[in-house]
């Protein structure tokens, strides 16, 4: 008889809308309707957008449901009872789902980018303010309260896991990482950015970064897990520089062959003609830096650009619109299963990330999967000098502008060579399976070693 398969916590609060696509939502009161005869897609609510650590973690989850002796458990939270008129599923390939719900969750997110609640000052005005104030104070008394940075989550005590897996060096991550001490469960946070690794947070000092996350939180999640995950060798270098850990060494995972026609869905209207230049983000000045391909682009009016942008900086956001010249066009969501038509189409894609911000942006793996050629401002990881699916451009914004159409004239790439170094170094499969490694030897006590 077989005994019961380990139960692993994997933690990342924001990424139901990378394993449930948002249903038909019912018109809450404050939402406005898309124009009649807009090309655009609906207007995007809170909580249905997201990005590479959801994207890793929902990769990591379902495959390590493959594993025989492993049970992948997601804890997830939304603000809806239920997806559009359906209820939420408990299980998805084999991954069991356990969803909380926070009706006033986009509420509280919404009023949180107006009013900077430590000095309790409004930074931005919204008229949505009015009734929105008033609401959350009515309600206080029936809320539950916010989980306690570097404490146990209520969310997931008891919850009987044997091994916690957080993405992000986060608050969220902290209050995982507590739990699973209190509960004596070995504990993973996976880094998923290069500014998880800040300088500030070797010192003792007291701060909050460009997402409100405070500094003593993320340090608590850094050094008080049983491992760190990271997705680079700079990752582990500077966590041994920094904290003198030596942390797991594991890449982004990805299934090549989901990325290769023939595509269970179709790209949407935008692209449906395959056009230059493609780049993914969200409207931000210090990470993506979509400013940035506008730059470039203003260099290139014979090419022609299309930005899937993200909502996050608002001021940000009416700058790009005001300012992108008429060959880029903007979208604002794409269904993530529409993604790899969408890289098909492209000729070119084209990342401003920031080496500094970035850890390794999964959407180079998406792109050398779909066999479409990259021209990037940084080389991260130096996945492009190592895969050959690309160029990078050392932060410069000539040899970026260059390169692209350099690219565009002449697409030297080997594919052979660049598919087998995705199967080598970033097969979702056996990424999944170094992992199940871990978490076996982890519960056991054996020492735990990236190879």
């Amino acid at each position: 008889m077989n005994p019961k398969p380990f139960r692993v916590g994997l933690v990342a609060w924001h990424a139901l809308p990378a394993i449930v696509p948002a249903g038909t939502p019912q018109q809450d009161a404050g939402d406005s309707p898309a124009a009649c005869g807009s090309t655009q897609t609906a207007p995007t609510r809170f909580g249905e957008t997201f990005g590479g650590l959801e994207t890793a973690m929902w990769t990591l989850a379902r495959h390590l449901a493959r594993e025989t002796d492993m049970e992948p458990i997601c804890f997830l939270e939304t603000d809806r009872p239920q997806n559009g008129s359906t209820p939420w599923p408990l299980e998805v390939e084999g991954v069991t789902l356990d969803i909380s719900v926070n009706r006033f969750r986009a509420i509280r997110h919404a009023v949180g980018e107006c009013i900077d609640t430590e000095s309790q000052r409004i930074q931005r005005f919204s008229p949505h303010l009015l009734w929105q104030l008033p609401l959350l104070a009515v309600t206080r008394p029936f809320r539950s309260r916010d989980p306690i940075d570097s404490h146990p989550d209520p969310r997931l005590v008891g919850k009987s896991i044997d091994a916690w897996i957080s993405f992000g060096v986060s608050s969220s991550s902290s209050r995982v990482v507590a739990t699973a001490t209190m509960e004596h469960t070995p504990s993973f946070v996976c880094v998923r950015s290069n500014a998880g690794l800040e300088d500030g947070l070797a010192t003792d000092t007291e701060y909050r970064n460009e997402c409100g996350e405070s500094s003593s939180a993320r340090r608590f999640a850094l050094l008080r897990s049983d491992h760190v995950v990271c997705q680079s060798q700079w990752q582990v270098d500077r966590l041994k520089q920094l904290f003198d850990r030596d942390g797991l060494l594991s890449r982004n995972p990805i299934q090549r062959e989901e990325w290769q026609p023939p595509f269970p869905m179709p790209a949407p209207e935008p692209f449906t003609q395959p056009f230059d230049v493609l780049w993914i983000g969200r409207y931000d000045d210090f990470h993506k830096r979509p400013l940035l391909m506008l730059e470039a682009a203003k260099k290139l009016p014979q090419l022609s650009f299309k930005m899937i942008t993200n909502p996050f900086d608002p001021d940000i956001e009416s700058r790009v619109r005001r300012e992108a010249p008429e060959n880029v066009e903007l979208i604002d969501r794409i269904p993530f299963a529409q993604m790899p038509a969408v890289f098909a189409a492209a000729k070119l894609f084209v990342s401003t990330g920031s080496r500094e911000h970035e850890g390794f942006p999964n959407v180079l793996l998406q792109a050398a999967a779909s066999h479409t050629p990259i021209v990037s401002l940084s080389d991260h990881d130096d996945f492009l000098a190592r895969s050959g699916a690309g160029v990078g451009c050392n932060e410069s914004m000539e040899t970026l502008t260059q390169s692209i159409e350099e690219q565009l004239r002449c697409d030297s790439v080997q594919w052979t060579q660049v598919d087998e170094y995705l199967d080598r170094f970033h097969d979702a499969g056996g990424r999944a399976a170094e992992f199940a490694n871990w978490i076996r030897r982890s519960i056991s006590s054996t020492p735990v070693r990236s190879h």
